[in-house]
């Protein structure tokens, strides 16, 4: 993937492209950022681009000389790329690299080594790390890539030239879920509203959480001054045995307590402020029927459980006194 197809990032982009046109690259790179918003697609592309044999253009790559189709496939042999095993990045791992790093460039060009997640190193294999900072090996680079930099020795955060990525908005976000995801414009949208500023985190939950099914539980919650208790409990003795589909549940009624905040305060003219904007009709149908107060009351409910499910709560019962009170709270503020 050449470098105008990462998206939001253009500013580190530029910094990289130079020092690399210029032949200023350093031997160590920090890539400091969000997690999931390009860090290591740019440390990858760099390496393309280091070693491309036909470049569209000074510091890019082509994506079809050997080289460039050796990284797609995962098969280049001076590309080495470490990542945690089990919570760590082991000492016997990055042993290996070192053993790796004594040979020049199998294939005559330069070598790369990314280590992702580079601050869940150990202290042994942070301490072994140090020595090849210290003595980087010639025609090799290293990108140590992170969102948490705080948790890495500070002997090897001064031996790094550090690079920023930043969050990416939602609709940067959108724009790579429709083009890699092939997503349609309102799930992309949707999609992209929940992520945080992440497009690995936007990809994961449009693997996780079906459209579908937003749309099933989100009719739930505007039902549940009707449901009875045993429908309630039937429901909540189902989804207690989801554990990360309770956590988007809770994720989802709270950004629609959210939206019918917003819809209440803009009418009509908040569709773009809206996350389910594609569901505006409902929106309107609902903050119609509730005060403000009450969806104080709901949204201090819902993160009330959020914080009670962190510590092992029995999840069913806690999934029975929100909803409960959810429908006490719906049914005494509709107005």
């Amino acid at each position: 993937m050449p470098f105008d197809r990462i998206i939001g990032q253009e500013k580190a982009v530029a910094v990289l492209r130079n020092a690399l046109r210029n032949g200023r690259l350093a031997h160590a790179y920090l890539f400091i950022g969000p997690e999931g918003v390009g860090k290591r697609l740019t440390a990858l592309t760099l390496f393309k681009a280091m070693n491309c044999q036909s470049p569209p253009e000074p510091g890019d790559c082509c994506e079809k000389c050997p080289s460039c189709i050796k990284v797609n496939s995962s098969n280049h042999a001076d590309l080495i790329i470490l990542e945690p095993e089990g919570e760590t990045i082991k000492i016997d791992q990055i042993r290996g690299m070192q053993k790796r790093l004594r040979f020049r460039p199998m294939e005559g060009g330069r070598r790369a080594c990314i280590l992702d997640s580079a601050d869940c190193l150990n202290d042994a294999a942070s301490n072994a790390l140090l020595k090849i900072l210290e003595e980087p090996p010639q025609e090799t680079h290293l990108f140590l890539i992170t969102s948490r930099p705080h948790k890495l020795l500070p002997t090897i955060l001064s031996r790094c030239q550090w690079v920023k990525f930043r969050p990416l908005s939602p609709g940067q976000i959108a724009q790579i879920l429709q083009t890699d995801q092939s997503l349609e414009d309102e799930k992309a949208h949707f999609y992209a509203s929940l992520a945080g500023g992440s497009a690995g985190q936007a990809v994961a939950l449009s693997d996780r959480v079906d459209f579908q099914k937003r749309l099933d539980w989100l009719r739930f919650f505007s039902s549940l001054p009707q449901k009875s208790a045993e429908e309630i409990f039937e429901t909540c003795e189902r989804l207690a045995k989801e554990e990360e589909e309770v956590g988007d549940l809770l994720d989802l009624w709270k950004i629609w307590v959210r939206d019918l905040v917003v819809f209440k305060v803009q009418g009509e003219g908040a569709k773009e402020g809206l996350i389910n904007h594609d569901l505006l009709p409902d929106l309107g149908k609902d903050a119609a029927n509730i005060s403000f107060d009450r969806l104080e009351g709901i949204f201090g409910s819902i993160s009330s459980i959020q914080r009670s499910l962190s510590f092992n709560v029995n999840k069913q019962l806690a999934l029975e006194t929100l909803m409960l009170e959810i429908k006490k709270e719906s049914s005494m503020g509709r107005r």
